[in-house]
């Protein structure tokens, strides 16, 4: 019976993990890298990674596991993609830097992140590429042409406007998304976050206001997104104590300042395409 190889992976400070590693097929091409973060995600993963390689067939299409129960990784393997199985629950921001790392391995020109629950739209994946032409960072916003594209509960919809509003007054940037985790990065900024982390463990509104105060220029494109499957990690109090630990991190921004220095960085602006 064969294993899959081992690699070590850095996923948090300065401590190398084993995961497995499955082979990449080898016609694809690394210059564009798709990382799909996700945890029990068994029930969508497939036909992310299936409608991923429709949109961008000679992608690399990584599918970080972080430690699921319930047969993502094999699901994810069997629609094509690479995966890289976490050997612990190390959380969205471990997997993100996780795959961050496996990307930049690779040589990517281009790195794009999406959800596993498949609430980004692979069809939209063009849209963020094309935003990368004049950015570092492209964000998939879901208000931007006006209409989120799904209820979104109220309570979660405050919460996003409150997002809006900290990076405006704070960071002195204009997002209408800035939740979204639909994104595509430079390879710089990828190094960055893989390398340093996220600040305070959060890849939200204070990473954004952290990103534009070092230089990066970050802009946004209109998504639609669909109604996330299965249970938010954001949903009920655990949402809420999401929500303060935002709060928390860009109110520390908002006292101290930024003095981050990234590789190459571009212009501290914010745009719409």
């Amino acid at each position: 019976m064969s294993h899959p190889a081992q690699r070590p992976i850095a996923t948090s400070g300065d401590a190398a993990h084993t995961v497995a590693y499955r082979s990449p097929v080898a016609d694809r091409d690394p210059s564009i890298t798709v990382i799909i973060p996700a945890r029990d995600e068994a029930h969508a993963i497939g036909r992310v990674v299936a409608g991923t390689r429709t949109q961008l067939p000679a992608a690399r299409i990584v599918v970080i596991d972080d430690a699921s129960r319930d047969g993502t990784s094999i699901v994810a393997a069997r629609a094509g993609a690479e995966v890289i199985t976490m050997p612990g629950h190390m959380g969205y921001a471990g997997a993100l830097r996780a795959g961050y790392h496996v990307a930049l391995a690779g040589g990517a020109d281009v790195i794009i992140q999406m959800d596993g629950d498949g609430q980004h739209r692979p069809d939209d994946l063009h849209s963020l590429l094309d935003g990368m032409s004049g950015a570092d960072v492209v964000i998939g916003s879901r208000f931007l042409a006006g209409d989120a594209g799904y209820r979104i509960p109220h309570g979660r919809r405050a919460g996003m406007a409150a997002c809006r509003w900290m990076a405006a007054a704070v960071g002195g940037i204009e997002l209408t998304d800035p939740t979204s985790g639909f994104r595509a990065l430079s390879p710089p900024v990828a190094e960055h976050l893989a390398d340093e982390g996220f600040p305070s463990g959060l890849t939200e509104t204070s990473l954004l206001i952290h990103l534009h105060r070092a230089g990066v220029r970050i802009s946004e494109v209109p998504v639609r997104m669909l109604a996330p499957t299965g249970r938010s990690m954001h949903a009920g109090l655990a949402g809420s104590a999401h929500f303060v630990r935002i709060s928390w991190a860009v109110l520390g921004q908002a006292r101290r300042g930024t003095t981050a220095v990234l590789p190459e960085p571009g212009r501290a602006t914010a745009s719409r395409a």
